[in-house]
């Protein structure tokens, strides 16, 4: 009887030691996890670089212009393509960037005008003659782009974002392209050193929302045309990214 009497309480001490240590065992995973979910919120990627390759897609139009200087926003496009370094300083949630692009425009006039360079070399916009058919009138502009821009995401998958930066643009070159037909013959004109500024600045704007693409809209406060070389309009581009 004593034997079994001390059996008992050598079991009962047992299983309260086995309870204690598993107990203090699913305490210690619940700390792990909840560290493990917090080094995933604030330290991922801290001090990283990455690179992106950015591709965009979109419409042209000018604005600011005079009346006699509207163009369509279809058939402009905006194409666009660039390379970023992205830093991510204080963790997956922000990044910085900067990079070098290229990127093509193209704007399409909205009346039944072209370019020609009037006094000073000022490009102007001046009617089409009559007996012209299938004219068109499209001002095109190539850029090397350094994109600056700052990302902040809303989620640690990257899904929800919003990027808010400058595109600064190195207009390489420009010119005007005048298209018509005469007695079912096509004719092709372009002007050339039509005074577009070296050096523009657009402000942009992209956002990221899960199911749908990637957009942006983009804007430059400082003129197209050099002063005294155009109408004072400036550029406005939106579009998605792929």
């Amino acid at each position: 009887m004593k034997k079994l009497f001390l059996f008992a309480i050598i079991m009962l001490t047992s299983l309260s030691v086995n309870a204690q240590e598993s107990g203090d065992s699913v305490k210690s995973k619940k700390i792990d996890k909840i560290k493990i979910c917090k080094s995933k919120y604030e330290d991922s990627m801290k001090g990283e670089v990455d690179l992106s390759f950015r591709l965009n897609v979109g419409m042209n139009t000018m604005t600011g212009a005079p009346d006699d200087y509207s163009s369509k926003i279809w058939p402009s496009w905006d194409f666009g393509m660039a390379v970023t370094a992205d830093w991510f300083p204080f963790g997956a949630r922000n990044s910085w960037s900067i990079g070098l692009g290229v990127n093509w425009r193209k704007y399409r006039s909205g009346k039944d005008t072209y370019w020609v360079k009037g006094e000073g070399n000022a490009m102007m916009l001046t009617p089409y003659a009559e007996g012209l058919d299938h004219h068109k009138t499209t001002l095109h502009v190539f850029s090397l782009q350094v994109p600056v821009l700052y990302t902040h995401y809303f989620d640690d998958d990257q899904d929800w974002y919003i990027t808010l930066g400058a595109l600064i643009n190195f207009n390489t070159g420009a010119h005007t392209t005048q298209q018509y037909e005469i007695d079912d013959q096509d004719y092709d004109i372009e002007t050339n050193k039509i005074g577009q500024r070296p050096i523009t600045v657009d402000l942009m704007l992209q956002a990221g929302i899960p199911g749908c693409p990637d957009f942006y809209i983009k804007y430059s406060p400082t003129t197209f045309f050099k002063e005294g070389r155009g109408p004072k309009m400036h550029q406005l581009s939106f579009g998605i990214f792929l």
